[in-house]
């Protein structure tokens, strides 16, 4: 049997997202001024660091875009094997 996934409310989806981004923006931000050491306003190359990092996302999206279509062949191929065992139970 497939689950589907609960649908979501417009309100559920941004009240998901905001806590999302409260558990992991602070950690994620303390991380990078430990590890750059300055102050983000005094930085006068954000444009390109802002740049950097979405070429980072583009190759982040571009994996996950891999694995879920290797993921969605999988379960095609097991979806036609239960198919194929249910119609081999009725014989």
């Amino acid at each position: 049997m497939i689950t589907k996934m609960k649908e979501r409310t417009p309100d559920e989806i941004r009240e998901q997202a905001i806590m999302c981004f409260k558990q992991m923006a602070r950690p994620k931000y303390d991380k990078g001024q430990k590890e750059k050491g300055t102050n983000l306003d005094d930085n006068p190359n954000l444009i390109a660091e802002c740049r950097y990092e979405a070429l980072d996302l583009w190759f982040y999206l571009d994996s996950l875009a891999h694995q879920i279509d290797a993921k969605d062949s999988q379960i095609a191929e097991l979806e036609f094997e239960v198919e194929r065992w249910k119609e081999r139970s009725k014989r």
